[in-house]
């Protein structure tokens, strides 16, 4: 059999990519609670597309933590991270972020921060205009944290971060809360040092951002913790 012509292979990634794009959404935006069964072919016929879609989207998922797949099982959402997670997560930042935002305000090249200011910009504009998504907060949060340790230069840092699968695996803790001006701000004064090529200011204000987002981060995680606990006791 010959292979599947270019603008048929092209139309199933594009249905792949979508159908991936809306599973993140539900993930993030809590539709699917962390642990919940995922069953392909009841979201098969909730979003009108074949198993095959689904399945690819479900792999990747698989490959950001957000789902995991057992035998006999089938697919579930991953569980909501745990406390002593929740604290390494943040270690592991605090060590690489901050560095590289140093590193990016030296080396970064002029369209690497042009992406930069983009995205920050669109995500301002969604916020205040209260069309952006949670969820679509959460995506456009990870990218730009993403593009900033990209300005490196240094594909190491690129590979190490992308593993953290960080804020997507966050943003489920605090789906309940509507997202800070203060966050867009942090963002802003980051930029700013790294636009003006100044290391020092670039590492303290991710330095600073991160210990925001965390104390954000761990009110949400620990207001969940308690409703958690108190469950068992209500139902008494």
């Amino acid at each position: 059999m010959g292979e599947a012509p270019d603008d048929e292979r092209t139309e199933r990634t594009s249905v792949s990519d979508r159908i991936y794009e809306r599973l993140l959404a539900m993930l993030i935006d809590g539709e699917i609670e962390p642990g919940q069964r995922i069953r392909v072919d009841a979201i098969s016929r909730q979003l009108g597309v074949s198993q095959t879609p689904v399945r690819e989207s479900l792999l990747r998922l698989e490959a950001e933590d957000l789902v995991e797949k057992k035998h006999l099982i089938g697919y579930s959402a991953t569980p909501r991270l745990s406390a002593a997670r929740f604290e390494d997560l943040f270690e592991a930042r605090f060590l690489i972020e901050p560095f590289c935002s140093g590193l990016a305000a030296g080396r970064h090249q002029r369209g690497q921060i042009e992406t930069i200011t983009r995205l920050a910009a669109e995500m301002r504009d969604g916020y205040e205009s209260g069309e952006l998504s949670y969820g679509a907060f959460a995506r456009s949060d990870a990218e730009l944290h993403r593009a900033l340790i990209d300005a490196t230069g240094n594909g190491y840092f690129s590979e190490i971060f992308a593993k953290l699968h960080a804020h997507l695996q966050l943003f489920r803790l605090l789906r309940d809360s509507s997202v800070t001006e203060d966050a867009l701000t942090e963002h802003d004064r980051i930029i700013t040092a790294i636009r003006t090529r100044d290391s020092e200011a670039a590492t303290a204000a991710m330095a600073a951002h991160l210990a925001a987002s965390r104390s954000r981060l761990r009110k949400a995680f620990d207001q969940h913790q308690q409703q958690v606990r108190e469950e068992p006791s209500q139902a008494s």
